[in-house]
């Protein structure tokens, strides 16, 4: 559980927490940007020019500033831009230090940018959520001399302002719940703010559990999933994208580096890589196996050799396995090395010495036992298994009916070759829709009892 306060926590708390931003950045007055749009534009000799259409921001010491006006002229209905310092006054009208004659012809630099282009109807993740909003509305205020974007709005008050609901009564609006998030806590992606989403600071979304990772990114488009994705761990992207849809994953690796690609197979679970490698196309299957780890490329190799929909495709082959002469204490000195590596650790499996299964014992037997006793004592030999060939059906009715977390997988000598957790089962049988509407933790459940 994340300790910190979350961003609508600390927007609800008394007080905004943009106000106390603003006003300690040195704000003396704040106006949304709908409320500016449409503001008629008058000139040093009180005549009306134009309507003001939109806004032109530059990146600032700490801020965005706003570094230009756009506005549309009364007479030929052209757009005018004029730099900020031809602004004498924001109050009602937008008035002008020059005359219209006097109106020098502008344009905007590479470096600026238009509010209604770039920060209008974007998105941004809402960490406090775990969803996309919109933005629906933008908060300037004036710092010193210069107007700046000191946060977005992103309720239906913003969505209000922007329909021209103005004349909505104040107890009405002020029994709305405002959504108003502050620049600061927003982290863009891509400096030129062009044709990008905006985000919660990626330093956020790295503390957050893969799989809300996973439902935030399958929200955004495919380059910013990409460039989220970069900032994770390896370890954490790899969770992360065993999380995600199929389809997804399929868009996101088609732009991947294939080198990129390879150590993030390396730290997922063998059948999830194996998967994963079998939508991709086969010359980039091939390269990716290439760059991968010899010993990690051959046990997914062997995974894909399995027949879709059965007990061999769905099988990991990260689990615990011992000697039967093995002792208890042995044993809890293997699960300390090797658990932190392995989902499933509830169960340790017992084989001789040339792989062949002969028993099993929970975590909860090993608890149990005395320390000096040795694996073949404590074991349970009545072990039900499944051939590599075995339905998924036959599989998940076997997990059903004896309540298991997994099952193992054997060959025709009884060898070992992995184990079908209960939560890869149920993924392949359980529809996308229904997976959908399902806790979000359901499948982690393995982690949850397996370290019990």
């Amino acid at each position: 559980m994340r300790t910190s306060k979350s961003i609508t926590e600390k927007i609800k708390a008394p007080g905004p927490l943009w106000v106390k931003e603003a006003a300690a950045n040195g704000a003396n007055r704040v106006s949304f940007f709908s409320q500016l749009q449409g503001k008629k534009i008058v000139d040093k000799e009180g005549k009306a020019v134009g309507k003001l259409t939109n806004l032109s921001l530059r990146p600032g010491e700490t801020l965005l500033e706003i570094s230009r006006i756009v506005y549309t002229s009364n007479i030929l209905g052209e757009k005018v831009i004029l730099p900020m310092s031809s602004v004498s006054s924001i109050n009602g009208d937008i008035r002008l230090d020059v005359a219209r004659d006097e109106i020098p012809p502008g344009k905007l630099s590479d470096k600026e940018l238009l509010v209604t282009e770039t920060i209008l109807d974007r998105q941004i993740v809402d960490i406090d959520g775990l969803k996309v909003v919109r933005v629906n509305d933008v908060l300037l205020a004036q710092l010193k001399r210069s107007l700046c974007l000191v946060a977005v709005d992103v309720g239906f008050k913003g969505i209000l302002r922007r329909l021209g609901f103005f004349g909505l009564t104040s107890s009405f609006l002020d029994r709305l719940p405002s959504h108003i998030i502050p620049w600061s806590y927003i982290d863009p992606l891509d400096p030129s703010l062009r044709s990008i989403h905006l985000k919660i600071s990626r330093k956020t979304i790295n503390d957050l559990h893969p799989a809300d990772i996973a439902d935030i990114l399958e929200d955004l488009n495919n380059k910013d999933r990409l460039l989220i994705l970069d900032s994770l761990g390896d370890e954490t992207a790899a969770e992360t994208m065993e999380e995600m849809d199929p389809e997804v994953q399929a868009t996101m690796v088609k732009q991947m580096d294939s080198d990129d690609v390879a150590d993030i197979l390396e730290n997922m679970n063998p059948d999830d890589a194996a998967d994963l490698l079998g939508i991709m196309s086969e010359n980039k299957a091939t390269e990716v196996l290439n760059l991968m780890n010899e010993e990690e490329a051959e046990e997914i190799k062997e995974l894909m050799r399995y027949s879709d929909r059965s007990a061999g495709s769905l099988m990991t082959t990260e689990y615990i396995a011992v000697s039967s002469g093995s002792s208890v204490s042995e044993i809890f000195s293997r699960l300390r090395r090797s658990g932190q590596e392995i989902d499933m650790i509830y169960y340790i499996y017992v084989q001789n010495d040339v792989g062949q299964l002969l028993g099993v014992m929970s975590l909860r037997d090993l608890i149990l036992a005395d320390p000096a006793l040795q694996a073949g004592d404590v074991m349970k030999k009545d072990v039900l298994s499944v051939l590599p060939t075995a339905t998924i059906e036959e599989v998940t009715n076997l997990l059903s009916k004896y309540d298991f977390l997994c099952v193992p997988v054997v060959d025709h000598d009884g060898k070992i070759l992995g184990i079908v957790t209960f939560d890869d089962a149920l993924d392949d049988i359980i529809p996308e829709d229904l997976r959908k509407r399902m806790p979000w933790n359901y499948h982690k459940l393995r982690r949850v009892r397996g370290s019990a």
